[in-house]
């Protein structure tokens, strides 16, 4: 029941955030968030199921989340109908996922070289891999070497592997806080990113790290 509160709130809240200030001018950024904002709003009025689940059957409230339906989907229709804003949430919700994107590719990045390190520390699996070959294993030890210093770098921002940790948890089922967890992952979004973006050689050499990692827990 506290649940279908706490929604109910959230969402009368969604309408009035998107249906802002007549005064006020928002960037770009803020009015392709808007739509969003709206478009939500209209797709809850229009779900019959999540609308009663929302409001608990509460025939006022049901018709007060429509009535804000039908304003916001007038002012989305408005700014639908501006092609240029249109193109330009375009390329943002693209950067956003590009973001996304690059958040997760480090996350693994970081679970590979994880993986690469312990099979290293991990004298059966080693001498299985390298049928008890000492150069092939001196190699290794020293890539895994290599790649610890990197892995110890990257765990020291706080911000991503919280993020990465956050990932994980969602992809598990289990429950998280929805802010709190947003505003960690568009930080390490950006974050990796950057790091990403700004990988050279190095980041090719612990790029085959990681597939030698995954090649080793496939024999």
């Amino acid at each position: 029941m506290q649940l279908q509160s706490v929604l109910f709130s959230l969402f009368l809240a969604t309408a009035v955030v998107a249906k802002g200030d007549g005064n006020k001018t928002l960037s770009t950024a803020g009015e392709c968030k808007e739509m969003k904002s709206l478009n939500k709003l209209v797709e809850l009025a229009s779900n019959t199921t999540k609308l009663d689940k929302v409001t608990k059957n509460n025939a006022t409230k049901i018709a007060e989340i429509q009535a804000k339906a039908s304003d916001a989907s007038t002012q989305l229709d408005t700014l639908q109908s501006n092609s240029t804003l249109m193109s330009a949430c375009a390329v943002i919700d693209a950067e956003a996922a590009e973001e996304d994107q690059c958040q997760e590719t480090f996350c693994k990045f970081m679970d590979g070289l994880q993986k690469f390190v312990d099979v290293a520390n991990n004298q059966t699996k080693l001498d299985k891999l390298t049928d008890g070959n000492t150069t092939k294993e001196a190699d290794i030890k020293a890539k895994a070497a290599t790649a610890q210093t990197k892995l110890t770098a990257m765990q020291s921002n706080s911000t991503l592997v919280s993020a990465c940790d956050a990932l994980k948890t969602s992809k598990d089922g289990t429950s998280t806080s929805a802010s709190s967890a947003a505003s960690t992952t568009t930080a390490a979004a950006k974050s990796a990113a950057m790091i990403l973006k700004g990988a050279s050689a190095g980041g090719a050499v612990l790029s085959t790290l990681i597939a030698v990692s995954i090649g080793m827990f496939m024999l």
